[in-house]
């Protein structure tokens, strides 16, 4: 299915924006062997939001840091 294959894709190279925009225009019909496999893609790709937001909070703290010497 070329949902599942583009989804796969855009785990592989983490483009954030193709994930959500596929999670958005989600397929209509899949059998169950496609449910399954689109869970475990959706499920990485909660873990990869996941870990994003941690990196953007890091570096966020790290802008906060770096105002707080500024002049």
């Amino acid at each position: 299915m070329k949902w599942l294959d583009d989804f796969k894709s855009a785990l592989v190279n983490e483009d954030l924006d193709k994930i959500e925009y596929l999670i958005n225009n989600y397929p209509d019909k899949m059998n169950i062997e496609e449910m399954q496999c689109a869970a475990a893609l959706l499920e990485n790709a909660a873990a990869i939001y996941k870990r994003k937001q941690k990196e953007l909070n890091i570096e966020f703290q790290k802008v906060k840091k770096a105002k707080q010497y500024s002049f």
